[in-house]
């Protein structure tokens, strides 16, 4: 509930009678009632009222008047800010005198030695920690267990990275690839390439060898003595290749198929 304004000084009260009058006949032009001018500030009613009144017993401290002004001026389509910084806002506040005493430096003068013994306390342990712990030089010297190669021992050793190198290499060959010199007549084998994102779940013998999405460019072979099974979500990013016969795609673009694929000897379902 506001209470009457009477913080407003002689300077005040003209300027708010000046801006209201102009704001009053700016909604005028703009044909807009004060409910829309309302609706369209989230400003009370009462109080658009009383700015264009100049009724400063119904409105809020100077500073808030100023932040009306301005938001009024905003919807109505003019300078807001221009309007606002015309109406004279002046600082009421008082100086405020400290109720506090100053602290003499008699009582200070225990805590600045207790915090002077905590330093050298921790200046004490962090050094006697140095003076306890060996070179990090020798220790790491004595760790390092001796490497000597003998003269006899003639066979190639490959460094891991190699062999980790040799590995990848070996899974990014294309399936046909791999599984050329492994296929029997009474086997089938299923090579895929993806040529885009896919869900697949592949069943060899009756059981589930994979389940998941793979991504694009990812290749995979997988084997069995009976049948394998793959069902697809996107079956036209997938290609496969059955033992080492020209690669077809499973189906058409964004397409669920399920195919089953037997040894060569029986055909797919």
């Amino acid at each position: 509930m506001l209470t009457p304004n009477n913080r407003l000084t002689s300077d005040q009260g003209e300027k708010l009678r000046e801006l209201g009058l102009y704001l009053h006949e700016v909604r005028g032009q703009r044909s807009l009632s004060l409910d829309a001018l309302s609706t369209k500030t989230r400003i009370p009613t009462r109080l658009l009222e009383a700015i264009e009144t100049a009724n400063s017993d119904a409105l809020p401290e100077p500073i808030y008047i100023r932040a009306l002004i301005q938001r009024v001026g905003d919807a109505l389509q003019v300078n807001g800010a221009e309007l606002a910084a015309a109406f004279p806002v002046e600082t009421t506040l008082q100086s405020i005198k400290p109720t506090w005493k100053p602290v003499s430096s008699s009582q200070l003068r225990p805590f600045h030695m207790y915090m002077v013994y905590i330093i050298v306390l921790i200046g004490a342990v962090s050094g006697l920690s140095l003076l306890i712990r060996p070179p990090a030089a020798n220790v790491a010297q004595d760790a390092e267990p001796p490497t000597e190669t003998t003269a006899n021992d003639t066979s190639p050793t490959q460094p891991v990275a190699d062999v980790q190198d040799t590995a990848v290499n070996t899974s990014a060959e294309s399936p046909q690839q791999q599984t050329e010199t492994q296929i029997s007549s009474d086997q089938v084998v299923v090579s895929m390439t993806l040529q885009d994102d896919c869900w697949l779940r592949v069943v060899a013998d009756g059981s589930v060898v994979f389940e998941g999405t793979l991504p694009k460019g990812e290749k995979r072979t997988w084997e069995a003595k009976e049948q394998i099974t793959v069902m697809a979500g996107n079956a036209g990013g997938v290609v496969v290749a059955i033992n080492n016969e020209e690669a077809k795609p499973l189906g058409n673009p964004g397409s669920v198929e399920t195919v089953t694929y037997r040894p060569p000897t029986e055909a797919p379902s």
